[in-house]
């Protein structure tokens, strides 16, 4: 995979979002998250999924997730989690993770992170299942309506966005 370095005036961040429809984020991989072979070690990429994941809702939610869910009474912590792995990232590489949603029910709904990159190869799969949880009861509850629909418009948009332009 090619190397893409920062020119310009490219801020060095970690992450920073490229598009919003699907919400699309760039990320540079830390030397730190890498073995010493130079290879990003598999826990990281759960943190990478778990990181856009909160980004996406942030971009959703239209505030700061931990302020949203505080003011919904819900923690959403994940219910399954599952990735597969396509192509390895070493140390500087940058790559895209892309967020759609893949389901929605009651009380939890399902999300797929894309990481592909920059030049659009794929690197890995991820899904994350998050489940509405009472953070008093610290039992399953529904999802709040306004997230309810929320994730329906987001999924609505994006599926009209990739209609319109072809885009997969």
């Amino acid at each position: 995979m090619a190397r893409t370095r920062p020119t310009g005036d490219f801020k060095a961040a970690t992450e920073i979002v490229v598009a919003a429809n699907p919400i699309t984020i760039r990320r540079r991989v830390k030397w730190g998250e890498c073995d010493p072979a130079g290879v990003v070690y598999m826990v990281n990429y759960s943190e990478y999924v778990v990181s856009a994941y909160e980004i996406f809702m942030t971009v959703l939610l239209n505030e700061g997730f931990v302020n949203a869910k505080a003011r919904h009474r819900v923690a959403l912590p994940a219910k399954a989690f599952t990735i597969e792995f396509y192509a390895s990232l070493r140390p500087d590489d940058d790559f895209l993770m892309t967020v759609e949603i893949v389901g929605i029910r009651a009380k939890t709904f399902d999300i797929s992170v894309r990481g592909r990159s920059i030049e659009r190869q794929d690197l890995f799969l991820a899904k994350l299942t998050p489940i509405a949880v009472d953070p008093a009861k610290r039992t399953a509850a529904l999802l709040p309506r306004t997230m309810v629909q929320k994730l329906r418009r987001y999924r609505e948009s994006c599926t009209l966005n990739e209609a319109r332009t072809g885009t997969a």
